[in-house]
């Protein structure tokens, strides 16, 4: 949903096989080999992926400046040797000697700063990050319909230096600065330009590189980048990305024996501890689900609705029986994976199972528009189960009409976000860095890259602007909790949960593990059977 930064649209899955490679007699060789399932990615372009199922093929494919694998909210330097301020505001980039394309071409300062640039030129999805989050200093200069060609707050120094001067000062930039939208591109197709063609075999200098050019709604295979100059090298020879429409048609070949391992779909959860004895495992994840309120449609202006809906779902029920406790219930905005900044209910009686309180208080604020509660859902992601169960509990609590409206994922994120949509809608959010700031600016700053629900207060702006200026990210956390407290407040958007990561395996796949992230770490699972 996200139509910026890494809205989830539904789950994922992977297995994992092994195919022998035949070069005959002694010199026959065993391939390492697995598949995974996606859904079919938006892009594969640095500047315009910004959501899971194209960055989980990114993060593969490029590294960035930092990483987030080892580090969380600590990142540890990965192309970049170091990076270094004074006052948080100009930053010097070191690039580590060595690092070279799949293509043999050297990653530069140039291919950093020619990507970053052409984000922003082009108007690309992840532009908001230049423009309005780091607020690179003359970014809103750039951009279609703009005068401006080059940032001003990027230059050159030589082939391993860069520097970044922002319009403000930013504590999180080493945290930033790991994310997809900061991939480095090689030089030669920044000077061709050639994107369409780049996007269907993009060059990296990640663990993997394209074996062959992407193929749409069937999958994207990745070979293991032998020269890859970083730590972690990939594990696996081969990775192909099966692309599913259906997360339950990748568990059903799970459960036949045809995928190693799979993600499990809402609909398998009670049932995968006992399809899968001793092969089920849950990681933990960042994706945080909740309502968007319509703020833009008069009856859900009124803070009083959007409380009462908030207070009639009981979130403990449903993560009990419908999640086999694969969710946690929200109480609160920012993801249990955060350690500086998240907190124990701060959203208090307004996200608790409140039934009583919630319809003398939807009575008080007149009811909802025309008597009738629109609860709108992407289909075919594994939503229908909870959002049903969701709706009755509206119905049983708040005593009034709803109506279900499934739209497919193709055409749901434009409806949201062009506020086509008539009443609450199903949102999940990941994290695109793991920092609380990000649970919160891009969804509720004015503006803000996947605020869908119109939601603005100068007063948040300000807190979270202030706790970007802090001198480090832990001096900024109190601004933050400022900022958080008064969006509960307004209640744009009612939290539902955080969703762990179900996994299911055979008995053949070993080493899984996740980032700090909370993703699955492709790269580093083995075969080993």
């Amino acid at each position: 949903m996200r139509a910026s930064h890494r809205m989830v649209a539904g789950l994922l899955g992977v297995m994992l096989v092994t195919s022998g490679c035949s070069g005959g007699g002694e010199d026959e060789a065993t391939v390492s080999a697995y598949t995974a399932h996606l859904k079919e990615p938006v892009d594969l372009i640095p500047g315009q992926t910004n959501e899971t199922q194209g960055s989980t093929v990114a993060n593969l494919l490029f590294a960035g400046l930092t990483t987030y694998r080892d580090g969380g909210e600590r990142p540890a330097n990965l192309v970049a040797k170091s990076l270094e301020t004074t006052d948080n505001k100009t930053w010097r980039v070191t690039l580590r000697p060595g690092w070279k394309f799949h293509n043999g071409e050297p990653v530069t300062a140039e291919s950093f700063v020619g990507a970053w640039t052409a984000t922003v030129r082009h108007g690309w999805r992840n532009a908001y990050f230049f423009t309005d989050l780091l607020r690179i200093k003359g970014a809103d200069q750039v951009g279609p319909g703009k005068e401006g060609s080059e940032l001003a707050g990027l230059d050159v120094v030589s082939d391993t230096e860069f520097t970044i001067t922002l319009d403000a000062p930013n504590a999180n930039l080493p945290l930033i600065v790991g994310y997809t939208a900061f991939y480095p591109v090689p030089e030669s197709v920044l000077q061709s330009e050639k994107w369409d063609e780049y996007r269907q075999k993009p060059i990296g200098n990640g663990q993997y590189l394209m074996a062959e050019g992407w193929r749409h709604d069937e999958y994207i295979k990745l070979a293991k980048n032998t020269e890859y100059a970083g730590p972690d090298p990939g594990k696996a020879d081969e990775i192909t990305f099966r692309i599913y429409a259906k997360p339950n048609d990748a568990y059903s070949d799970a459960v036949a024996g045809n995928l190693d391992v799979a993600t499990v779909p809402p609909s398998r959860l009670v049932s995968a501890p006992q399809d899968f004895p001793d092969r089920y495992l849950t990681t933990p994840g960042s994706t945080f689900v909740f309502l968007g309120m319509p703020l833009w449609r008069k009856g859900y202006k009124d803070v009083r609705v959007r409380r009462a809906i908030s207070m009639a779902i009981d979130r403990e029920q449903i993560a009990a029986t419908l999640f086999n406790k694969t969710v946690d219930p929200a109480h609160g905005l920012v993801s249990p994976l955060i350690e500086r900044g998240r907190r124990d209910g701060p959203c208090g009686d307004a996200c608790r199972f409140r039934p009583v309180a919630a319809k003398e208080l939807l009575d008080e604020a007149g009811g909802v528009p025309g008597d009738e509660l629109v609860l709108w859902y992407d289909t075919g992601a594994g939503h229908e189960d909870w959002v049903e169960a969701v709706a009755n509990q509206l119905r049983r609590n708040l005593r009034v009409r709803v109506r279900l409206h499934g739209q497919p994922w193709a055409r749901y994120p434009d409806l949201t976000t062009e506020h086509k949509v008539t009443g609450p809608y199903r949102l999940g959010w990941a994290m695109d860095y793991p920092a609380a700031e990000n649970y919160l600016t891009p969804l509720y700053s004015t503006g803000g890259s996947a605020n869908g629900t119109g939601y603005s207060n100068n007063k948040v702006d300000e807190l979270l602007a202030k706790g970007n200026a802090a001198k480090s990210p832990s001096a900024g956390v109190p601004s933050l909790h400022a900022a958080e407290d008064q969006i509960l407040r307004d209640m744009p958007v009612v939290p539902l949960w955080f969703a762990k990561n179900p996994y299911v395996h055979s008995s053949r796949v070993g080493n899984l593990d996740y980032d700090g992230l909370g993703y699955l770490e492709y790269d580093q699972a083995e075969v080993t059977g």
